[in-house]
């Protein structure tokens, strides 16, 4: 026999409260609406016991909404896009959304290609990490009334809401960390993308190295990402010819494929070169020298781009956010001398 499904009525005859009020409250509005926060546990609390499941293609109707957001990130292969896609779908299920994921190589003519295709099934709203040359793109969007929330990076051209690192910050502190450190001839591998994170992280690392009176001994390199393995090769073979004594590597895969050259090359760290890398991960365990890198609230920052998307598509907001939030510099054996190393 099957078994009816629990309706808000009988959650709400239940907990002896009205309809409304549970609705409120399984639709997350309780703040907006003044509900108690005992009141509100208590509708979720039977909610739970009633084994209660949102009937979504019902609301969906009524809404006129698919309740579904698209997000695009440039690699989902990599653990960093990776996280960012489990947390971006954990926040959204909170909300009773599903997401639609898709992956852009870092192509301008990819990312228009998968939001359009996105649009015309139908999802409600898009987060892009964005990739170089997409600026036509977001205008277009905008322009279209499609919400739309840009994510680890953003363009300045572009009038969008975004959350992303403060990165100029983050590149300042990477820096400055090698300098208190002792380290003198301090270079930096990084993308060759015209994006702002990108340039960001280098303006910050050369803020430090100015600030320290050590302009002369800025040693910058910049990798193509269709090449990372030769470029990264190419570029430590560079700065070791140039004597640098520590190295800051502006992602986790850059960060991966200049441990294989350093290691290639004999390298002791942190002894002969120090490194500081973002985003640590399970890779850079198998590392000797632990890695020292700046850690960026991940699950924070999907989280708050899922809540202002949604608040777009439900409240129909325009109002415009520039959310950034600040790295933490881990600290750990590859960037300290004298460490203790295992090998």
């Amino acid at each position: 026999m099957n078994k009816k499904r629990t309706s808000l009525k009988d959650i709400a005859k239940e907990a002896n409260v009205s309809t409304s009020l549970v609705s409120f409250v399984l639709n997350n509005k309780e703040k907006e609406h003044r509900i108690r926060p005992e009141m509100a546990e208590k509708i979720r609390r039977v909610a739970i016991e009633m084994n209660y499941t949102p009937n979504v293609a019902a609301k969906s109707l009524r809404e006129g909404k698919s309740r579904t957001i698209g997000l695009i990130v440039s690699d989902i292969s990599n653990p960093f896009f990776a996280n960012i896609a489990r947390f971006v779908e954990r926040t959204a299920g909170k909300y009773h959304y599903a997401v639609h994921f898709a992956n852009s190589d870092e192509s301008a003519e990819q990312t228009a290609m998968l939001a359009e295709n996105m649009i015309s099934r139908g999802i409600d709203g898009i987060i892009i990490v964005p990739c170089d040359g997409c600026k036509t793109l977001f205008n277009s969007l905008i322009e279209r009334r499609i919400p739309l929330v840009l994510l680890d990076r953003y363009i300045p051209e572009v009038d969008a809401t975004y959350v992303c690192l403060n990165n100029r910050k983050a590149g300042y502190d990477a820096t400055r960390h090698l300098l208190e450190n002792g380290y003198r001839r301090i270079g930096m591998i990084n993308y060759k993308f015209n994006l702002k994170h990108t340039i960001d992280r280098t303006l910050g690392y050369e803020d430090a190295m100015r600030e320290a009176g050590l302009e002369k001994e800025i040693r910058k390199m910049f990798v193509d990402h269709r090449r990372m393995a030769d470029s990264c090769n190419i570029a430590i073979s560079k700065l070791l010819k140039d004597k640098a004594d520590s190295l800051i590597m502006a992602t986790n895969t850059i960060s991966i494929n200049c441990i294989h050259a350093i290691r290639r090359n004999k390298i002791i760290v942190p002894e002969q070169m120090g490194l500081v890398g973002f985003d640590g991960g399970d890779a850079f365990d198998f590392f000797y020298s632990p890695l020292s890198y700046i850690q960026q609230p991940l699950e924070s920052m999907a989280q708050k781009a899922v809540e202002i998307l949604i608040e777009q598509i439900e409240e129909g907001s325009i109002f415009k956010q520039q959310i950034e939030y600040e790295g933490v510099l881990i600290k750990r054996a590859s960037s300290v001398k004298n460490s203790v190393r295992k090998i």
